[in-house]
């Protein structure tokens, strides 16, 4: 539906458009009103397409320029970025009490993030702690505590509750949902080359960005898609 709002929740820039870059332009497209929120500024990576080991400072300044051009591409009306220290990131309640903040103030019908769900721990990238104690922090986030009045956080903004209707998961093992992304399949191999810093092979990135897709499209009878576990939050 037009003028829904969603948030899509990432530990770091690159992260969201490898995740789900297809459908957040389609549903921008479609009229959803798109927002990136982001644990970390990525400033514990590196300069990979100059081999250069950055102070924190500079690289974060880098891959937020990145994620910034990378979300205009999608059609992603804003970018937030929460500050957690990258590679150091906790599930913990301040944390939590920081998502819900965000929640209540945007007041999104939908939300995707890292499903928290059935970690294998059999790919080092996917189970990444960062990735984890995201997808941890915004679960519990979004059920009870953002949903609720007697949840008050710290710090509070004295924002009202606000209960998200439904959350697509991504990287999960167990998809229930597909979201064909035929016609943006380019805007977000576009999207993630805007991740110069990250690319050492760009050309091989895009070929196997498409083929993952098309591995997705193939079960639902389309040419590239996404795949979620899509649960309703109840209300």
């Amino acid at each position: 539906m037009a003028n829904e709002v969603v948030i899509v929740f990432g530990a770091h820039p690159d992260d969201l458009d490898w995740a789900c870059g297809g459908t957040a332009a389609v549903w921008a497209r479609d009229g959803k009103e798109i927002h990136y929120v982001l644990t970390t500024s990525g400033e514990s990576g590196e300069d990979h397409q100059r081999g250069l080991v950055l102070p924190a400072a500079e690289i974060a300044e880098i891959r937020e320029a990145e994620q910034r051009l990378a979300a205009n591409i999608l059609g992603v009306k804003d970018v937030i970025f929460l500050g957690q220290p990258d590679g150091r990131v906790e599930p913990s309640l301040a944390f939590r009490d920081q998502i819900v903040n965000v929640l209540r103030r945007l007041r999104p019908q939908i939300v995707i993030s890292m499903d928290p769900g059935g970690w294998a721990f059999d790919n080092f990238y996917l189970f990444h702690p960062d990735h984890r104690a995201t997808a941890l922090a915004v679960f519990d986030a979004i059920y009870p505590a953002a949903g609720t009045p007697c949840y008050v956080p710290q710090p509070d903004a004295g924002l009202p509750a606000h209960k998200v209707r439904e959350v697509y998961f991504s990287g999960t093992a167990h998809p229930n949902t597909y979201v064909d992304i035929t016609e943006t399949i380019e805007l977000k191999v576009q999207a993630l080359l805007s991740h110069r810093s990250q690319l050492t092979e760009p050309e091989e990135m895009g070929r196997y960005v498409r083929q993952m897709a098309g591995q997705r499209g193939e079960q639902i009878g389309c040419r590239y898609a996404e795949a979620f576990r899509r649960m309703e939050v109840p209300q």
